[in-house]
């Protein structure tokens, strides 16, 4: 008999302490993020948007990503989270719409940061307005 056991240790540290005996029958295995073209796909498969609007999408999460400046770096499930709320919402990723910018940004912020940091999330909120500008 098998299990496989998942768990995102960045965002749970501190939580509970994994016993010995079973950290000692467990392999770790840290995986990377997905490459680019797996990311678009899966935000487009998700999203019902077009694979232009979704490319946009993953380009300012990549971006933010690739920063450097967040305490946690957002996923293709931030970019899954933004593709979808704008599909329901029946708009496009356009930098002039002010709810498209809120919600790149509402997404993103509550991804990357602590509960109650706001001074990361200010941090957060310039980068994401600045690739808004750059990529939509």
């Amino acid at each position: 008999f098998r299990a496989i056991f998942t768990s995102n240790p960045e965002e749970y540290a501190g939580v509970n302490r994994t016993q010995d005996a079973l950290r000692d029958r467990m392999v770790t295995m840290d995986l990377d993020y997905f490459d680019y073209e797996t990311e678009l796909r899966v935000t487009h498969a998700k999203s019902e948007l077009t694979l232009e609007d979704s490319e946009k999408i993953v380009q300012v999460v990549r971006g933010l990503r690739e920063s450097g400046k967040t305490e946690f770096d957002p996923t293709v499930r931030g970019s899954i989270m933004i593709a979808r709320t704008l599909h329901i919402m029946q708009v496009r990723p356009e930098k002039t719409n002010d709810a498209v910018r809120k919600v790149f940004q509402d997404i993103l912020t509550s991804e990357t940061s602590r509960v109650g940091s706001k001074t990361n999330q200010e941090k957060v909120r310039a980068i994401v307005n600045d690739l808004i500008e750059a990529y939509l």
